[in-house]
């Protein structure tokens, strides 16, 4: 039997851009999941393979088509599953990954055979083996969707232990390698050290994700699978990497004892770096350049309203530990649907204010499968899944028009621009790399993927 995985390309316009694009993890952990218990899979990432996916169907003739993405690529995904059908009706598909895993009811639908919930192999495996020689129980696989009748029937999900999850087979990676990047760090390899998140913003999707528990990895492993990635760059991809002081004493500790030289992103709370300037040091000095930092906003009072619990004290002692080290301080905002012009210019006078040179923005986007989605569903004017990309509006803003809020959005980003072209931060971006950029969006308008 063969299975192949799939994810599909980004809609968004970003994604044409190349400056953040990521390996498949969650393919590579079940590719390698696959491998260990004799199957035959093939790993086909729409975000770096220009094929349409029907090229791919001829050509891999699989039994089974396991398809993971984010929200934004939910249409492409049941589209991908439609296809399979399409070319096979025998072809048994399978839709997972972190979207699915809250919002598996969007995925019920009659060209997806079932919906994966669990975060752990062995639910994969188990299901697989259950395709291919009819053995187990449905109802006793962690977390599966599947269909009973008309209906679907969904498992209990049980949560995932992190350290039972393999250290990735990244063939696929160093195949493409080239095509994985954060900024001028390429190639890039990511890494995943715990599963969810142990705080609870009221917005954040991460959280809720293991069934809302939070799993480290055992650190001493983490560094194993740092040490053999033949990649000098590595992105911890984890909600908050920075959460257990004496872990992350540990890590460094380990990356020193053994002599590994690489440069990692990561994400931390500002509470974290405001309370642990050693810590931060520390972690640039072993080579952490970006640190990816929610300040989310600029008052008390809204950072209260998202439950951050943190000040603006704690977010501008967050940005000034990091700037005295040798890392760059990544600073991201979340602006309201209330905003006003002031409140854009607000933002724009604490980034100049604080010396914050990387900085981004996302208009208010409440994710489906979280208790800030259902307080205001009925707010909600989009329809197309595509703008839950953070960078379109979903809802209606309150304080002014639709067109004069893009207006003030791209006005705030221009100015982040400006502040980081004068910083040199974009100096990768010549003109082999615009040529290359639009060379590939042409070649996908072309193909149509």
């Amino acid at each position: 039997m063969k299975i192949l995985l799939a994810r599909p390309p980004a809609p968004n316009k970003l994604s044409f851009t190349g400056v953040l694009d990521n390996e498949p993890l969650e393919l590579e952990y079940l590719h390698t999941a696959l491998q260990a218990n004799g199957y035959e899979d093939y790993l086909f990432d729409g975000m770096v393979e220009q094929v349409r996916f029907e090229r791919v169907l001829r050509r891999e003739q699989p039994d089974v088509v396991a398809i993971t993405g984010y929200i934004a690529q939910e249409n492409q995904m049941k589209r991908f599953a439609l296809a399979a059908k399409k070319y096979n009706p025998a072809i048994v598909t399978i839709v997972g990954g972190v979207h699915a895993q809250l919002n598996y009811r969007r995925f019920e639908c009659p060209q997806i055979d079932y919906i994966a919930r669990s975060e752990g192999m062995d639910a994969w495996i188990d299901l697989i083996r259950y395709i291919d020689t009819g053995a187990g129980e449905l109802g006793a696989i962690n977390g599966l969707c599947y269909r009973h009748g008309e209906d679907y029937t969904e498992s209990p999900l049980t949560p995932s232990d992190i350290n039972r999850l393999p250290i990735p087979d990244r063939a696929h990676f160093y195949k493409y390698r080239h095509r994985y990047r954060y900024l001028d760090l390429t190639p890039l390899a990511v890494v995943k050290t715990a599963l969810s998140c142990p705080y609870q913003c009221n917005f954040c999707y991460c959280t809720l994700l293991n069934g809302g528990h939070y799993h480290a990895r055992d650190i001493e492993r983490v560094v194993d699978e740092i040490e053999g990635i033949d990649c000098p760059h590595i992105q911890i991809v984890d909600d908050d990497f920075l959460v257990d002081r004496a872990r992350i004493l540990r890590f460094v500790a380990l990356i020193k004892e053994r002599g590994i030289q690489k440069k990692y992103i990561c994400y931390t709370r500002a509470d974290f770096a405001a309370h642990n300037p050693d810590i931060i040091e520390l972690l640039a000095d072993i080579g952490f350049t970006y640190f990816l930092v929610g300040l989310e906003a600029t008052s008390d009072e809204a950072l209260s309203s998202l439950n951050k619990k943190t000040t603006d004290e704690i977010n501008r002692a967050c940005v000034a530990n990091i700037n005295r080290t040798k890392g760059h301080c990544i600073g991201m905002f979340i602006v309201g649907i209330d905003a006003t012009p002031a409140d854009f210019q607000a933002i724009v006078d604490w980034v100049e204010s604080t010396g914050l040179q990387y900085v981004t923005a996302s208009m208010f986007t409440p994710i489906p499968g979280t208790p800030l989605y259902e307080e205001n569903r009925h707010l909600i004017t989009s329809r197309r899944i595509e703008d839950w990309d953070f960078l379109h509006l979903v809802m209606k803003p309150t304080r002014m028009s639709p067109s004069r809020y893009y207006y003030h959005y791209y006005k705030m980003f221009l100015r982040f621009y400006q502040i980081a072209r004068k910083a040199g931060i974009y100096d990768f971006l010549d003109a082999k790399f615009y040529f290359r950029m639009i060379a590939r969006y042409l070649k996908r308008k072309m193909l149509g993927v």
